[in-house]
């Protein structure tokens, strides 16, 4: 990346000082120029025309998103060590040069010279260059405020071979952060020889990440035939509120990557996928909880649903607010509600202040205090209800949620507004009829219908349930549109296909890409060229994910290519030797094709890495009953059902063992622990059933068979097992 970045930023100069030359006379202009022609030239090109937007823009976080590592941009003391967690971090200097002594991703001490700078305030980041053009970001970062180094992951013992460790794939520039941090950005990752070559127009985030290439409007304003509609930017001053906060959540989302890079031309949700508002990223009525870049709060919040937008608060080129305190609130609300008769709050204090209650912070990477952009009103009574978190009890933190709950109903009433996060969170405690009302209302945020829908297909759904939501795939939303697809795939609805199909064909990228992975993932031929083509575009794009060989895998399997697969599952698991998910995949696949022992190597390293995961005890319990080793299929089937949420066939399987013992006793005693779980198992009902039966306890064998009528009514077994009853 070295000698692209030269290259860049010689090239850069060169078209920023000619762009605007003689040249341009030769454009024809007697017709408008398509927009798609345009060429980066760099911000410098900018600064003529737009001075004082150039100079906001200087010294912003967006101008120092990313720099070459040098005197005049490193902050950090290089002249010093920092240890944590028996990682030593030993910082020098050789010349002109940086350099830190530390852990590699071999678990060995080596030198690494720093090459860049990352960020600026209140923490500056430091990046190393690996083989196959990866770069990585160090653990240990900067506070510029306290002018210390400190560890980035204080809470976790992170080993050299796992993704996040900062030689991993978690903490590596080119997956993780260069779409934003820097212009024009093509990642560049060969799947084949595990290498990037990674390139972009400008090493930060210039003019042109937001506006867009700018050769031919820069050429156009300069020249002499101003003739014809001026070439038109991506993002300008018409652009409308909500229109602009999808431009900027191309980097201010949490989001998946669908695309080799932006193209300017299309729109948010056909270059990326968004996070839900689903844990753990969000709590479960929607506040920020993990880093989640603003985007998916904010467009939870009346201000979007009303047209406010980001530049309301933001100067767009600083980024700096507009105004201070509540003075920037009042520009656009009542002064009413900066007074006591509104907040209840004595004083300049903290509780005066309109963010401390309706922008609750949390501290990211440290020390990075970023506020939740739903601009919620505190619900204590959500909190006793649910356990969700609110502004009161976070501030007043000797009292009570029932304290803040009866505080918000002296001084404005018993009724709280209709909010989403009611059905929302009571849907997520399993109340389907308030997830249904939720999908059902359009008045509601598109991404709390979308999560929804998430949550209500995530179970097993009847075919009925499932046709129910059929007319959803024709939703206003894209999102919600997409949630039913994945539902769809979730469930195995096969039949699913007919409503589908025209999807495959949807105005927007992300849902054609959701429909296409339902036909690859159902085994259905996928009739539709294009959506195709984009399925197995993303498939290769992350490619440099555990997770995305992960979906590389799954797809070669859906073909049949278990080679494929299989090798697809151990890149995964040799990106990170803790992403378990592939390691079981992988672990059944070589079982089924007859490699027991190395399968229960793998279920063995899942047990070890992640014990409290019922899925490998309950795995290993079948593989040693199949290679005949009772007494320990036993005894893995047992801690599957004994974990903290217990694989409800571990307990079927188990007693079908006891029983082939002779231990029918005991095995009961195994199904009534399961039915303690999940009462209405059918599986476990009909196992009982027909224990009790064999041991001639035909009353209560009858009754079990009444439970089993009410869940399945028209199940043939149930109805002649009746009648044998009966008689």
């Amino acid at each position: 990346m070295k000698a692209i970045i030269k290259i860049s930023i010689i090239s850069l100069f060169f078209i920023g000082f000619t762009s605007c030359g003689d040249s341009s006379k030769e454009i024809p202009y007697e017709e408008e120029v398509k927009y798609a022609t345009a060429e980066f030239v760099g911000s410098s090109s900018c600064m003529e025309c737009h001075q004082d937007e150039f100079e906001k823009w200087k010294g912003s976080h967006h101008d120092l998103a990313m720099q070459i590592a040098d005197s005049t941009t490193v902050l950090a003391n290089f002249n010093t060590s920092f240890t944590y967690k028996k990682v030593e971090n030993q910082f020098f200097t050789k010349g002109d040069e940086f350099f830190v002594n530390t852990q590699g991703p071999d678990g060995a001490y080596h030198d690494y010279k720093i090459e860049y700078t990352f960020g600026v305030t209140p923490l500056q980041q430091y990046i190393v260059k690996f083989p196959d053009g990866a770069y990585q970001c160090l653990q240990t970062a900067w506070d510029t405020e306290k002018k210390i180094w400190y560890d980035l992951q204080p809470d976790l013992d992170i080993k050299h071979e796992e993704w996040i460790h900062w030689s991993g794939g978690g903490m590596r520039w080119n997956t993780m952060c260069a779409d934003c941090h820097s212009t024009n950005v093509h990642k560049n990752y060969d799947d084949k020889t595990n290498s990037f070559n990674t390139t972009y127009a400008e090493i930060n985030s210039g003019c042109e990440s937001c506006h867009g290439p700018s050769s031919i409007h820069a050429a156009y304003y300069k020249g002499e035939h101003q003739k014809g509609t001026p070439p038109k930017m991506y993002m300008d001053t018409t652009t409308k509120g909500n229109e602009l906060v999808e431009k900027c959540a191309r980097c201010h989302s949490r989001r998946s990557q669908l695309t080799n890079n932006f193209d300017f031309k299309e729109g948010y949700l056909d270059h990326y996928s968004p996070s839900l508002i689903n844990a753990p990223n969000y709590e479960l009525d929607g506040q920020i909880k993990g880093e989640v870049y603003v985007y998916g709060s904010f467009v939870q919040s009346k201000m979007y649903h009303n047209g406010v937008s980001c530049k309301d608060c933001h100067d767009v080129h600083s980024l700096k607010l507009k105004a201070e305190g509540n003075q920037l609130c009042m520009s656009c609300h009542e002064p009413q509600y900066d007074s006591e008769a509104h907040h209840f709050h004595k004083g300049n204090t903290a509780g005066t202040q309109c963010v401390n209650c309706h922008m609750v912070g949390q501290t990211y990477m440290g020390n990075d205090l970023r506020r939740d952009h739903s601009f919620r009103i505190p619900r204590p009574d959500q909190s006793i209800k649910f356990g969700t978190p609110n502004a009161c009890i976070q501030c007043h933190k000797d009292k009570t949620n029932e304290w803040a709950s009866d505080v918000i109903v002296k001084n404005y009433g018993e009724q709280r507004d209709d909010h989403f996060s009611d059905h929302l969170l009571a849907g997520y405690f399993g109340d389907d009829a308030a997830l249904l009302k939720l999908i059902g209302n359009k008045k509601y945020p598109a991404t709390a219908r979308a999560t929804a829908v998430n949550y209500y297909a995530s179970q097993q759904l009847t075919e009925n349930e499932l046709l129910n939501l059929v007319s959803y795939l024709k939703d206003s939303s894209p999102l919600v549109r997409r949630e039913i697809i994945n539902g769809f795939e979730r469930n195995a609805f096969v039949k699913g296909n007919n409503y589908i199909q025209p999807l495959l064909m949807d105005s927007i990228r992300s849902v054609r890409i959701a429909a296409a992975s339902f036909y690859n993932n159902m085994k259905i031929e996928n009739p539709n060229n294009l959506s195709q083509q984009e399925y197995l575009n993303i498939l290769n794009i992350n490619a440099d994910f555990a997770a995305g060989q992960l979906q590389i895998a799954l797809y070669q399997q859906a073909q049949g290519n278990k080679a494929l697969a299989i090798t697809a599952y151990r890149k995964s698991i040799k990106m990170d030797n803790y992403y378990n998910q592939s390691r079981m995949n992988l672990a059944l696949l070589l079982y089924q094709g007859g490699n027991a022992d190395e399968a229960e190597k793998l279920y063995l390293k899942v047990v070890e890495t992640e014990p409290n995961f019922n899925g490998s005890y309950y795995m290993l319990g079948l593989l040693y009953n199949e290679k005949g080793n009772i007494t320990k299929a036993k005894e893995y089937l047992a801690k599957a059902c004994e974990a903290d949420a217990p694989n409800m066939n571990a307990f079927y399987n188990y007693s079908l063992i006891l029983q082939g013992e002779g231990a029918i006793d005991e095995s009961l005693k195994i199904i009534e622990k399961g039915l303690k779980t999940q009462p209405q198992n059918e599986k476990l009902l009909h196992l009982k059933l027909i224990t009790l039966a064999q041991k001639n306890q035909i009353d209560a064998a009858y009754k079990i068979c009444l439970k089993l009528l009410q869940i399945s009514p028209n199940n043939p077994e149930y109805l002649d097992l009746q009648k044998r009853l009966k008689r």
